[in-house]
């Protein structure tokens, strides 16, 4: 080893890349010495030791050969010891670099090491369920349904959102969070094992079966499919997990139906009002996928009608004049699967058990609950959803474990559920003929409906707003040596310079900025490591990794190397407030103020205000990145901006003398309807004060942006949005 040797060069050397350096450090870390220590810091290396060098057969071929310097009979190279380093290593110093390094020559064994390294992928299949203590189990391909459901349950609280509404916004339920959480690292790419990161994240679960895959439980760590239940003559569930089952079951059926949105569901139920009440309260009468009979005879004759209707679609699709078109629609849209689920009395059964007859898979499941039909199969159901799956053929049977839910749980799914459709949860208090909430809309103005289909992209398009307050370009004055946006792209700037640095900083460490930054009080390790995903025991090693990876990037980039950038106060992580601004903490100071202005004065004009707030609202929180931890923070933060700029525009659509405000408002609404188009009150704004200044193509071309982002989710502009649109008047210039 020489003295000024790091594991940065020798990397770059032997390696082909100093980039590599943590292959050095993570084959040697474990290592005794000679003297008894171990690489503990890739930092700080000391005289004498021995250190193993991983070189891969591509690195090799395009090297010099070095001289060895002498026998290496430990697989390692070893120099002479050199005089006593510095056990502090220099503060802008590179990753990876240390006061010394051995080693010349890279042996065979590390070679296959490292090639077993290159070529290792993430460990084995996770799990295919999530558990909810020990009272509920879903699996992932509902978890993927109950992410879908999600994301439209954030677009119609905004859809129902006022500016004067005060309350906020219902948050989601912890057991849905978690079934998010869990699908939403399903649905991420698989990567090869990469040696440089600098976290490990747990295990993800197994990817999700299909979007018209429904899933009734688990058998060997893999999902069972609904299609096991369509057995001639029925299935009946009894036990004291049947009505748990049968819950998670319609549970299912009615999340996969959100992953087929905007397509009509593949499975279908129906079910008794009384099994609905007692399994899913508070659902309308048709709700998507499922649809609930006022009794067991109305439900079998459904089941008849549904069998119909498939017959007649075989026989359309084996007529030779239907072909492939046919098909393909028979395929997308056809009659599907219907689930039968019914407690029938004496009365009912011979019905009951004449349809489950003509049960089989994609066509028609019979299940019926603590009322044995006579050729039905029979499952016990014990109270944590196990049970012997019977195999008719083989004479045989199985253990299987059912999904199943309490009845809070199933709660916790019908209010998401509803909200995803802009319905509020417990209907059935609610009076029958009341039309649906978003139908209601006090503050629209009403006008003569137009033919919303004849809305031409080609006219007018609103001009972008040349404020300078609203482009991003336009930061405030920086008054610490870092500033951290998150308000839009992870984004750092330093000492004031326009250009941003740490650009080539690994995504995981934007992540823990803007985890930082939405927390400025601090977080706990344990918090950070359930919104990171880390693998357990692995925290503080991840966070280390982290801290030093913007510790190097902030050190070069301001030159103070003896202040930290992130603070740890015992089991506290948090950005330091003396080092680093960031324009959230900039963007809630001034709602504050805008706040304060307008309940100890509402006569005052918080024009300019606004305006600043908006300056710092460049794009949704963390733009670009998908982080599931960041949606409630971002919803949060995009409806503080548009209400904030929908009471500004409401006060100038009450003041039309003064145009001045009013082209404040249009540039206003026009910055944050490019961010958010989908956002319907904004649109609804917009309109109003276009077709007061008389531009009536803008208030068009507006409406058809909106138009076209919601049927991009299979939703169509509310009535009260396309009762704006008002025919043009004739030119008063007309000769």
């Amino acid at each position: 080893m020489r003295e000024g040797d790091t594991l940065w060069d020798i990397a770059h050397t032997h390696l082909g890349d100093a980039l590599k350096w943590p292959r050095i450090y993570a084959l040697n870390k474990d290592r005794v010495q000679s003297d008894g220590a171990r690489l503990r810091d890739p930092d700080l290396i000391m005289p004498g030791w021995q250190l193993t060098i991983p070189v891969s057969h591509r690195s090799t071929a395009s090297l010099p050969t070095p001289t060895p310097a002498g026998p290496a009979p430990d697989a390692a190279a070893e120099t002479p010891p050199a005089p006593t380093a510095s056990a502090q290593p220099p503060l802008d110093q590179k990753p990876g670099s240390g006061r010394q390094l051995d080693g010349n020559q890279a042996p065979a064994a590390s070679r296959h090491h490292d090639d077993a390294m290159d070529q290792k992928t993430v460990a084995g299949p996770g799990p295919a369920a999530i558990g909810f203590g020990e009272a509920s189990l879903i699996g992932i391909t509902a978890a993927a349904g109950l992410l879908a459901a999600r994301r439209y349950w954030y677009l119609h609280q905004r859809r129902l959102r006022r500016p004067d509404n005060e309350t906020p916004a219902p948050a989601l339920s912890p057991l849905v969070d978690k079934a998010a959480q869990a699908a939403h690292a399903a649905a991420q790419p698989r990567r090869a094992h990469d040696p440089e990161a600098l976290i490990t994240r747990r295990t993800p679960p197994q990817q999700p079966r299909s979007a018209d895959t429904v899933t009734i439980g688990v058998e060997g760590n893999v999902e069972v499919p609904l299609d096991v239940l369509a057995t001639v003559g029925g299935c009946t569930w009894t036990g004291p997990g049947a009505e748990g089952a049968a819950r998670a079951l319609l549970t299912g059926i009615l999340t996969a139906a959100e992953r087929q949105r905007p397509r009509p569901p593949h499975v279908k139920a129906i079910v008794t009002e009384e099994i609905a009440g007692c399994l899913l309260p508070g659902l309308p009468q048709r709700f998507t996928a499922l649809t609930q009979s006022t009794d067991t005879a109305q439900a079998v004759r459904m089941a008849e009608q549904h069998l119909i209707t498939h017959a007649r679609a075989h026989n359309e699709l084996d007529t030779p004049a239907s072909g492939q078109a046919m098909a393909h629609c028979f395929d997308e849209e056809g009659p599907g699967t219907l689930v039968l689920l019914t407690r029938p009395n004496a009365a009912h059964i011979g019905q009951v058990q004449a349809v489950a007859t003509r049960s089989r898979p994609g066509v028609l499941i019979v299940l019926t609950l603590d009322a044995p039909l006579p050729d039905a199969t029979h499952w016990h159901i014990d109270a944590d959803g196990t049970t012997t799956r019977p195999h008719k053929r083989t004479h045989s049977a199985s253990r299987l474990e059912l999904f199943h839910l309490t009845p809070d749980a199933g709660r916790d799914m019908t209010q998401v559920l509803l909200g995803a459709h802009g319905q509020r949860p417990n209907l059935r208090i609610l009076p029958t003929q009341s039309p649906p909430p978003h139908d209601k809309q006090p503050d629209s103005e009403p006008g003569p409906e137009a033919d919303a289909d004849a809305v031409d992209d080609s006219e007018e398009e609103p001009a972008p707003s040349d404020d300078p307050h609203l482009t991003s370009a336009s930061r405030p004055v920086q008054t610490k040596p870092v500033r951290l946006h998150v308000l839009g792209p992870v984004t750092l700037y330093a000492r004031g310079h326009e250009e941003p640095v740490g650009t080539n900083l690994r995504p995981e460490v934007h992540e823990f900025l803007a985890l930082l930054a939405a927390y400025p009080t601090g977080l706990l390790i344990s918090d950070i490591a359930d919104k990171l995903h880390l693998t357990p025991g692995s925290e503080h090693n991840a966070l280390k990794n982290l801290r030093r990876a913007v510790r190097r990037a902030l050190r070069a980039a301001t030159g103070i190397t003896t202040q930290e950038f992130i603070l740890r106060q015992g089991e506290l992580h948090k950005l330091n407030p003396r080092l680093v601004e960031t324009d959230l903490a900039d963007f809630t100071q001034k709602l504050k103020e805008v706040s304060v202005t307008g309940a100890e004065h509402p006569e005052k004009d918080v024009t300019h205000t606004v305006r600043q707030v908006l300056t710092h609202y460049c794009g949704p929180f963390a733009q670009g990145g998908d982080y599931l931890w960041a949606d409630a923070i971002r919803e949060h933060l995009t409806t503080q901006a548009t209400d904030a700029a929908l009471r500004l525009t409401h006060q100038a659509e009450h003041t039309p003398t003064n145009p001045q405000q009013r082209d404040t408002a249009l540039g206003l609404l026009e910055h944050l309807g490019a961010l958010h188009p989908d956002h319907e009150r904004l649109t609804q704004h917009a309109i109003r004060l276009y077709q007061a200044s008389g531009r009536h193509d803008a208030a068009r071309h507006t409406y058809s942006r909106l138009e076209r982002h919601l049927a991009e989710l299979g939703l169509e502009p509310e009535p009260a949005t396309r009762a704006l649109l008002t025919p043009r008047a004739p030119s008063r210039h007309t000769r």
